[in-house]
């Protein structure tokens, strides 16, 4: 609801990604009149970016959002952005080491999965319904525990080896690393029972589209470097060499980086300096002689298989452009990423001619499970509004569009 009192008051944010464009149109609407975004690229999106290969359009990272993604379904609503109801067309499990196509699930395989969806997952869900709000705090501690020993723990380790393609595969690590905390959150029940009725969305114009025009309602400056940023009287940005005052501050861009830049706290070094990433890389290639579908890598969703491709996707069957997707190392080099590629290729009897973009992405934010246990979120969150600062993006929630928009509109509604 709009408020007069707001209309003064200047505010920075950092970042024109999902979190940063939904707090700044979450911040308008409340009357707020002077908001400036900076952007360090050309344009907005962050990590939802489209490009066009060959006259037709391809997501490099997100792409697809599920009927529970509301704050984004009423944004692509309120901004004239188009849905179409996502149409994957066929998939298949692919073995990684032979090339050959996985049987089909049996009926008693089916009739397995589905106890434990909807016998035992479903009720998980319920208990740990709190989950599934925006935020990480106060997370029951079992859930800070890595997800396949919690899986064991509850019986449902069928349902979590189904589940790895979806998680590993899209980029969020390997559940021998990773707290259940977040494999809840992103398989939160309203997004799984998304996922069965096949209420899942995409742009037909791209992702990207639907952030550009949000961006076009603000204040947005592109190529963006911030120099240094100073909390000591206000707040007071030195941005490509000029110094800008504001009254409050929003950093949705990565926490670790903003250090670099930052007259941070020791609590602030203390916290950021623990933020692990997923190396994740996108290929686009030229392909002959593979089926046109997308595929899933079972075999290769666990850390010792890293480096090699976990999910490949033909947005367009009347091409002959797959995207691959690789999880690495930081020290993987694209030459041993696309001899991966190519031998998994060969292997199903087909053959990669070319390779037309790649992109490297500082994917998945999180902390460790036992940083999770410790109360990292806790602490994290008692520093909102500090200094007269306050932090969204992937990390405070979790690296899907939907819910990394859904922290940065809850946060303006808590503090602003």
């Amino acid at each position: 609801m709009e408020n007069s009192e707001n209309s003064e008051i200047k505010v920075a944010i950092v970042g024109a990604g999902a979190a940063g464009l939904t707090a700044a149109e979450a911040l308008r609407k409340k009357g707020y009149k002077h908001i400036t975004v900076f952007e360090r690229s050309d344009r907005a999106g962050g990590k939802c970016s489209t490009v066009e290969i060959e006259g037709k359009l391809y997501e490099l990272g997100a792409g697809v959002i599920s009927s529970a993604n509301e704050l984004v379904l009423r944004l692509a609503k309120e901004f004239n952005v188009p849905l179409k109801q996502a149409n994957f067309g066929g998939s298949m499990l692919v073995n990684p080491k032979t090339g050959e196509s996985l049987p089909k699930e049996t009926l008693a395989q089916k009739f397995k999965l589905f106890r434990q969806v909807f016998f035992k997952y479903r009720k998980l869900s319920k208990k740990y319904q709190s989950v599934a709000e925006p935020g990480l705090t106060h997370i029951p501690s079992e859930l800070a525990t890595p997800f396949n020993e919690w899986a064991k723990e509850q019986n449902i380790e069928y349902l979590a080896d189904y589940l790895a393609p979806f998680f590993t595969g899209y980029g969020y690590g390997y559940f021998e690393d990773i707290s259940a905390a977040y494999v809840l959150k992103y398989y939160s029940w309203a997004i799984v029972q998304g996922f069965v009725r096949k209420q899942m969305f995409t742009f037909p114009e791209g992702i990207q589209h639907l952030w550009t025009a949000v961006s076009e309602k603000h204040n947005v400056r592109y190529n963006s470097t911030i120099e240094y940023i100073d909390r000591t009287d206000g707040v007071t940005l030195t941005v490509n060499g000029e110094k800008l005052e504001f009254d409050k501050l929003i950093i949705t861009s990565p926490l670790d980086e903003a250090l670099e830049v930052l007259d941070a706290s020791k609590l602030e070094e203390e916290l950021f300096s623990k933020i692990q990433y997923i190396d994740y890389r996108t290929y686009a290639c030229e392909v002959e002689g593979i089926p046109k579908m997308s595929g899933y890598l079972p075999g290769n969703y666990e850390s010792d298989q890293m480096g090699q491709p976990v999910f490949w996707y033909n947005r367009h069957v009347d091409t002959n452009v797959y995207t691959f997707y690789i999880v690495g190392d930081w020290k993987l080099t694209d030459e041993h990423a696309l001899e991966n590629i190519s031998t998994l290729i060969e292997k199903m009897g087909g053959k990669m001619t070319g390779v037309h973009m790649n992109v490297h992405w500082k994917y998945f934010a999180h902390v460790s499970p036992q940083e999770m246990k410790d109360g990292y979120f806790d602490t994290l969150e008692g520093m909102q509004g500090k200094q007269n600062t306050f932090y969204a993006g992937e990390l405070l929630n979790f690296s899907t569009v939907g819910l990394t928009s859904a922290y940065a509109e809850q946060l303006v509604g808590s503090y602003f």
